[in-house]
């Protein structure tokens, strides 16, 4: 082994140490970076040459520089995220309803027919009595529009929803458009022989929010680029360097629907989009609101037809029959944005029908019988009284918004404990850090004072050369 062999040797120590001390500070710096994986640096011996009586090593060599992350917890994370969004974003929107809802025995649709039911019986004790029939009417009047105002904010309610996910729409395009431009960054840089690390995890940061608002799968490719594609349909949303973003349609009701583009047909994904946070809105506005809007429209539908039924046979002051209490009737598909007292009615309380024959002022017959829907079970209503219904719509929301807390509770318990795993592989840890950095410097110190007693045996042996 010759003398230049040996500065080989050190210098190429020096070189890796030196290495090993930026890597080491780089990881001190980006600790509190989000996103960031650690680096390490991987090292090995440089090829052997031959010497007498066998072989001897040239020095050591940088292998590979890489960034620690395991597949596996990037996929467990990605998934319960996506699980996560779903029940986050669902719970928001119903979390929303409470105000106009409130609790169950002080909701303000609830109270409106009860109050509606006692003005019915003070009108039964007096039933020509003007100022009681005036109140009927303003309960009455009340009550309609309790209703819908109830109904305006479910519908309101499914309107945010709908600009909610068309945000998230116009967020996970903007995300697969960034992707693409990343995968292209990453084989260029790696293609030349140059290190991506830090396109890698901005990716990896961009793959984690994708997840949160949409089920997707992230395949990595042989080149290094990764492919995106939607769970359960396996329609492809980035390939290398192509995004394939989402498209939104409108329907009948001016509401979006979720397309995606397949060999040139647009596909409807709308009603199988249940996961992210993109499912959590379309759920919350096509199934719970939508459900709730549904019975909504029962109680008044009901409320509508079985008064009138009792109130067109009623005779009102003037001896006039056969008007109905409420408009419309029939009261159409969505009865409670129309319900209202009949007009007649409300412009003047003496054509309110109160008896069974026409003549008798001081008769309150259909006004028992109206007062006897108070306690009756309505079969159109799954036998529940008009306030028992009013009470369960209410309830409904209630448990469905406790459901949908307590599942975005347990999901952020669960990402939390997953992200807690990932950070503790790729996590910059500041106390091993500053143990590695002491090696590194060791080392290289080493190999520095291994130069210097290298240099002074060469100067021995050359002033040994005569001149």
């Amino acid at each position: 082994m010759g003398v230049f062999d040996q500065y080989s040797i050190g210098t190429s120590a020096m070189r890796a140490f030196r290495l090993g001390m930026n890597i080491a500070g780089y990881n001190v710096a980006n600790a509190n970076t989000p996103g960031f994986s650690r680096r390490r640096v991987e090292l090995g011996t440089m090829a052997t040459i031959a010497v007498p009586g066998g072989y001897a090593g040239m020095g050591v060599d940088v292998e590979s520089l890489h960034r620690i992350r395991d597949p596996f917890l990037d996929f467990a994370v990605r998934r319960e995220s996506t699980r996560f969004g779903f029940d986050s974003s669902r719970a928001e929107v119903l979390g929303g309803l409470e105000p106009a809802l409130g609790e169950v025995d002080s909701a303000a649709l609830r109270a409106s027919i009860s109050s509606f039911f006692d003005s019915l019986e003070n009108l039964a004790i007096q039933p020509d009595d003007s100022a009681i029939r005036q109140d009927v009417v303003s309960a009455a009047s009340y009550m309609a529009s309790t209703i819908r105002q109830v109904d305006g904010f479910i519908g309101e309610s499914r309107r945010n929803a709908d600009d909610k996910a068309v945000e998230q729409v116009d967020r996970i395009n903007e995300v697969l458009s960034r992707l693409s431009r990343l995968n292209l960054e990453v084989t260029g840089l790696e293609a030349g022989g140059q290190e991506a690390s830090d396109v890698r995890d901005q990716r990896d940061r961009l793959l984690d929010e994708l997840s949160q608002m949409i089920p997707v799968r992230a395949v990595e490719q042989d080149n290094g680029q990764v492919s995106v594609f939607l769970e359960g349909s396996g329609d492809t949303l980035l390939a290398g360097t192509s995004a394939h973003p989402l498209e939104i349609g409108r329907d009948a009701d001016g509401l979006a629907r979720i397309l995606v583009d397949r060999s040139g047909e647009r596909v409807d994904l709308t009603d199988t989009l249940r996961g992210g946070a993109l499912g959590g809105y379309l759920a919350a506005r096509d199934e719970h609101l939508t459900s709730y809007r549904e019975q909504l429209d029962l109680l008044a539908a009901t409320l509508i037809e079985e008064f009138n039924a009792v109130h067109r046979g009623a005779y009102d002051q003037a001896g006039d029959t056969g008007r109905n209490l409420f408009e419309p009737d029939p009261p159409g598909d969505n009865a409670a944005a129309a319900i209202r007292v009949n007009a007649e009615i409300l412009d003047d309380p003496t054509k309110l029908g109160t008896a069974d024959a026409a003549g008798e002022p001081g008769n309150n017959v259909a006004v028992l019988a109206m007062l006897d829907l108070r306690t009756a079970g309505i079969s159109g209503l799954s036998g529940l009284t008009f306030t028992g219904y009013a009470a369960d719509v209410i309830a409904n929301v209630g448990r469905d918004l406790a459901a949908a807390d307590a599942a975005t509770e347990a999901s952020e318990v669960i990402v939390g404990s997953l992200e807690l795993k990932r950070q503790s592989v790729s996590a910059v840890s500041l106390d091993e850090e500053a143990a590695n950095l002491a090696r590194w410097q060791q080392s290289f110190e080493a190999a520095a004072r291994f130069l210097q007693t290298v240099n002074r045996v060469t100067e021995t042996a050359l002033n040994l050369i005569p001149g």
